[in-house]
């Protein structure tokens, strides 16, 4: 089983740094900052730890490896924010709207750990790095339904590279919402399967990503429709705003 899992982990390795050195080559990593930089972010994890496991004590490798974790799925959230800015690129309007509800989510979940880790940061750094995990990853889950559901109900046009970060980064976030939900559920009895779960829900993952994002794909030309949509509700809102503030400003009056 051991065993099983190491070669699992070793191949994700190998295919990550494959589509690393094809990305710098193809010239990806000024396209898709964002979901690159999360990548650089597992690599360099994956290197700091066997540093710390080759050069320092047991209890210096857990400080380091939950401060890496904690600053991945920091990282993470940039491949849902890379997913929503691709997409929406052709609509500002919408894509700014969509930024600003999702950095607000962010920020709230983030400040709430911060906050739980300013008080002991060595004894809170696990639960508080379990707890932001579970939080942004259910989060992610939800904003890559909805995102998925925009692009399914308005038939936005969306390339290879799209739609591989998608499908992707979707399965890999189902298996881990999945996979936490049933640790909370069953505890200790799920870890044999856990073990073995969210390292081929990664390898998969990985897998999808090197066959769709191994060279650039331009996204289709889109229709103008969502955009539409978005300005007739923003106006439609703010008459709603308007006449709601005059209402108030007549009943205030003697």
């Amino acid at each position: 089983m051991a065993l099983f899992r190491y070669a699992v982990w070793f191949c994700g390795d190998a295919l990550l740094v494959c589509l690393l050195v094809r990305a710098w080559r193809a010239s990806l990593f000024r396209r898709y900052p964002h979901f690159f930089g999360y990548l650089i972010s597992v690599a360099g994890s994956e290197l700091l730890r066997v540093y710390l496991r080759a050069v320092a004590s047991e209890r210096h490798y857990q400080i380091g490896y939950w401060v890496s974790e904690f600053l991945l799925a920091i990282a993470g959230f940039g491949v849902t924010w890379q997913i929503y800015t691709t997409i929406l690129a052709p609509y500002r309007g919408v894509r700014r709207m969509a930024h600003t509800v999702l950095g607000v989510l962010f920020a709230v979940v983030l400040a709430k750990a911060l906050v739980e880790l300013t008080t002991n940061p060595i004894h809170n750094l696990i639960p508080t790095t379990v707890e932001l995990e579970w939080n942004l990853r259910f989060l992610q889950a939800l904003l890559l339904l909805a995102i998925a559901a925009l692009v399914v109900h308005y038939a936005v046009p969306i390339g290879r590279n799209t739609r591989a970060m998608l499908v992707g980064y979707g399965f890999y976030i189902g298996c881990m919402v999945i996979s936490l939900s049933l640790r909370s559920q069953l505890g200790a009895a799920f870890d044999a399967t856990r073990i073995l779960l969210e390292p081929l829900g990664y390898l998969t993952t990985l897998f999808v990503w090197c066959a769709g994002i191994w060279s650039y794909s331009r996204n289709p030309v889109p229709n103008i429709l969502i955009e539409t949509d978005y300005h007739r509700i923003s106006e439609q809102t703010s008459r709603a705003f308007g006449r709601l503030r005059t209402h108030v400003t007549h009943s205030w009056r003697p």
